[in-house]
């Protein structure tokens, strides 16, 4: 293989090899501003690319605008794969975004037009249904995205650096300049732990400082977050145990006060009254605190009710056994 009608003014790096038997070219060429089109001959044969227009930008020629692709990028990806055990999951929450918005706007103008013009045609519709499973696809895609546990800080550190090492001219594409495309968020395939919200633990969340709220592990996953003051994703072990010591004892003295108040002074109207008052306050806690649903309220506070009615029930005939005698 031999290499004519090469124009002035290109230079080819050490890495850049013309691969025999593939006709792939490295073309992260450095060009003059005069250059406009290449010839190259391949196997005695020349190829013209007078037809094809190299854009100039940054003194740079990219593969993608040659049309030409890189052998030593495809290498670097089946290595990459090699290596790595799992693969990495960015999340480029931005670019969603961006995405999401610009199939919405496209929907939206669509509308506006259909409604300015009732009359459609089959090319309007095949449009529109393909612009929304579009985004009704990209909306599911985030969704699912979302829904990943994020990796430790350590871990997502050391995916982007080695993406970064095994793409430089990605990991990097504008030397000088504070622009990393690989600085995103990264996930795992595990689902994320979603904790349960109760007023409860919400309202702690509001008291508590938030070095008490979040994990060590998610802390350092999501440094933004933190730091912006946003509810960790699983509470802190400290925080679940100390709503669960607050229900605990609330539990407890929700029986032991009623009882208590019974046993002093026993009378059938008092405990009535204390009965009816207590399972009153029970329900009310339990539905607007904990936030249960219908079957578990009524479940919780019928048992709460026969165990007070039980204590009633035991007390009188006791105090009845002690009169007669």
């Amino acid at each position: 293989m031999r290499e004519t009608g090469i124009p002035t003014g290109i230079q080819f790096p050490e890495s850049s090899k013309l691969q025999k038997n593939t006709g792939l070219y490295n073309f992260r060429q450095i060009l003059n501003p005069g250059v406009k089109h290449l010839t190259m001959t391949e196997f005695g044969s020349t190829i013209p690319t007078e037809s094809m227009t190299i854009s100039v930008q940054n003194e740079r020629v990219s593969a993608q605008d040659c049309g030409v692709e890189e052998a030593g990028y495809w290498n670097s990806v089946y290595h990459y794969a090699e290596r790595e055990r799992e693969p990495p999951l960015g999340h480029f929450g931005k670019l969603q975004v961006i995405n999401i918005v610009h199939l919405l706007n496209d929907i939206a103008r669509m509308k506006g037009e259909i409604e300015d013009n009732p009359a459609v045609s089959k090319g309007r519709i095949d449009h529109l249904a393909k612009r929304l499973h579009q985004y009704a696809d990209a909306v599911r895609d985030y969704q699912y995205l979302t829904s990943l546990a994020p990796l430790p800080y350590t871990q997502a550190l050391e995916k982007r650096m080695s993406l970064q090492d095994a793409f430089p001219s990605i990991g990097t594409p504008f030397p000088g300049k504070d622009i990393y495309p690989y600085d995103t968020q990264y996930f795992t395939l595990e689902k994320k732990a979603v904790q349960p919200q109760d007023g409860l633990r919400n309202f702690l969340r509001k008291v508590l400082p938030s070095r008490l709220l979040w994990t060590e592990e998610e802390r350092r996953a999501r440094r933004h977050d933190f730091a912006a003051g946003q509810p960790p994703g699983v509470y802190s072990k400290f925080l679940d145990s100390l709503a669960r010591f607050i229900v605990g004892t609330a539990g407890g003295c929700a029986l032991i006060v009623p009882m208590v108040i019974m046993a002093l002074d026993p009378s059938l109207t008092k405990s009535l009254i204390t009965v009816s008052a207590a399972v009153i306050l029970f329900a009310l806690v339990l539905s607007l605190v904990f936030e249960t649903d219908n079957k578990d309220t009524i479940t919780a506070t019928a048992t709460y009710a026969a165990v007070l009615v039980v204590f009633v029930g035991t007390s009188g005939a006791s105090g009845t056994s002690a009169g007669g005698a």
